[in-house]
């Protein structure tokens, strides 16, 4: 009886997370402060993007980390990054860009959300 609950136990373990899809979450309450600091941004279809005080440039994800680390060796004392991602994306690949900028210097990754819809008032 114990080895086949032991069983059920590890094939539960083992499904869940391949089962379950990880959505970004939406927020309250958001402060985004554009051009204070970079701001990395991930399409619907996976392209990455770099806001640099509103100049935005077009990077593959090759060249991702590079670019963080030449911008942050620029900015001493400031590391860190506005992180932007469609809902819809593969959130593997949005730990990937993370895992880019965290080598680069980046020592705080702010998530930007949307904002909920406002309820009209009549």
């Amino acid at each position: 009886m114990i080895d086949v609950m032991l069983v059920l136990l590890i094939i539960f373990m083992v499904v869940t997370p391949a089962v379950t899809a990880a959505a970004l979450p939406r927020a309250r309450t958001a402060v985004h402060e554009p051009g204070k600091h970079p701001t990395l941004v991930i399409d619907a279809q996976g392209h990455i993007s770099l806001d640099l005080d509103r100049r935005v440039e077009r990077l593959d994800a090759s060249a991702l980390r590079a670019r963080l680390a030449n911008v942050y060796a620029a900015r001493p004392n400031d590391h860190v990054l506005y992180l932007k991602a469609d809902r819809n994306l593969d959130y593997r690949r949005v730990l990937s860009a993370i895992e880019d900028a965290r080598a680069a210097g980046v020592s705080r990754v702010a998530a930007i959300t949307e904002q909920p819809p406002r309820a009209r008032r009549p």
